[in-house]
């Protein structure tokens, strides 16, 4: 899941609040592991926009590569390789609900500084399902590289591998 002020929101979120609403922002990527999902991102870093859809389906992510559909592997395969790039534990609140093409969301906000960078993100999470149904998000690597900002949709239902 942009550029606006969070460390100073997030000062005032307590330690164990912050640990409750990373962990409501975890289970929502946990849940997403196990449904067939049609992800849409556009993301634009140093000026080059790009647009970038996932399918995961049928136990593997499917990704579209200048208009043809490549298998890029099982989830369970990105599910490790997200366990060990995990060098930082994030800052996460709650901002408020807010509906989603008509669907009620509660919108989290994370903050975390990796070697790579800083990441600032929101989530829009269902309030009936538990799953995400859009995320902003900014990396600010510093120096020439800058800042890239991503914004993904989510679509459920009626998913089917390309191919």
């Amino acid at each position: 899941m942009v550029g606006f002020a969070i460390a100073f929101l997030l000062s005032a979120v307590s330690p164990v609040a912050a640990q409750v609403d990373c962990k409501v922002i975890l289970d929502a990527e946990s849940k997403l592991g196990n449904v067939d999902a049609h992800v849409y991102t556009t993301t634009n870093a140093g000026g080059h926009p790009l647009t970038v859809e996932m399918i995961y389906a049928a136990g593997n992510i499917y990704f579209k590569n200048q208009g043809k559909w490549e298998n890029s592997g099982s989830r369970k395969d990105m599910d490790q390789l997200k366990k060990n790039h995990k060098n930082s534990t994030p800052i996460c609140r709650y901002v408020k609900d807010e509906a989603v093409s008509s669907e009620m969301a509660a919108v989290y906000s994370s903050h975390e500084e990796t070697p790579s960078g800083k990441v600032d993100t929101q989530v829009w999470i269902s309030k009936a399902s538990g799953l995400p149904l859009r995320q902003e998000t900014a990396i600010d690597v510093g120096g020439s590289a800058g800042k890239s900002v991503s914004s993904a949709r989510y679509e459920y239902g009626n998913i089917k591998p390309p191919m």
